[in-house]
């Protein structure tokens, strides 16, 4: 399968974007709005080309990443640059392909979170912080709490980009190379 210039163009300004935002995340464990802003525009900008994928179809990705994350967000189970993140990923690979790659980045983050647990010696005290989010029960029936489960090895919040990066790069590599997954 031979891909055009356009194309290339595409993946690097995605690239790019996701790039720098795992280097940021995992040296401040924060993504910059700018750069997710920088990338949304971006990824726009491309979907309006006549090679582009539609805005449409961009604008519908970029809703299904900042939907499903935003859910997420809501519970406290990642951060809100996450959350935009995931959203200008989606502006980049528009609708249906968002969906796959939420999946891809879900699996890519329990696997960072394991591996991690199990590196610092923390995955007991990960996997209760995880049974007591799944199961979590208020002591006052008639106004439940809202759950709060942060992805924390330790003292340290996860980088999260690098799973949102891991993933889009799983779904990417797959549809470029025409792997079946």
């Amino acid at each position: 399968m031979t891909h055009s210039a356009f194309d290339h163009v595409h993946l690097l300004a995605l690239a790019a974007m996701l790039v720098a935002a795992m280097w940021h995340d995992a040296g401040h464990r924060r993504i910059p709005n700018m750069l997710v802003l920088w990338g949304s525009l971006t990824a726009i900008g491309l979907s309006l080309s006549t090679l582009g994928i539609g805005l449409n179809s961009a604008l519908a990705g970029g809703m299904v990443g900042f939907l499903v994350f935003g859910v997420l967000y809501r519970f406290g189970m990642v951060g809100a640059g996450d959350v935009k993140l995931v959203g200008a990923t989606g502006f980049f690979l528009g609708y249906p392909d968002m969906f796959q790659v939420v999946l891809f980045i879900f699996l890519a983050g329990g696997i960072l979170s394991v591996t991690w647990a199990w590196c610092t010696g923390t995955l007991h005290q990960s996997l209760q912080n995880l049974h007591s989010a799944v199961s979590f029960t208020s002591p006052r029936p008639q106004a439940p709490a809202k759950p709060r489960f942060i992805l924390r090895i330790g003292s340290a919040r996860l980088p999260y980009a690098l799973a949102i990066g891991a993933g889009t790069a799983v779904h990417v590599l797959s549809s470029w190379m025409a792997w079946p997954l």
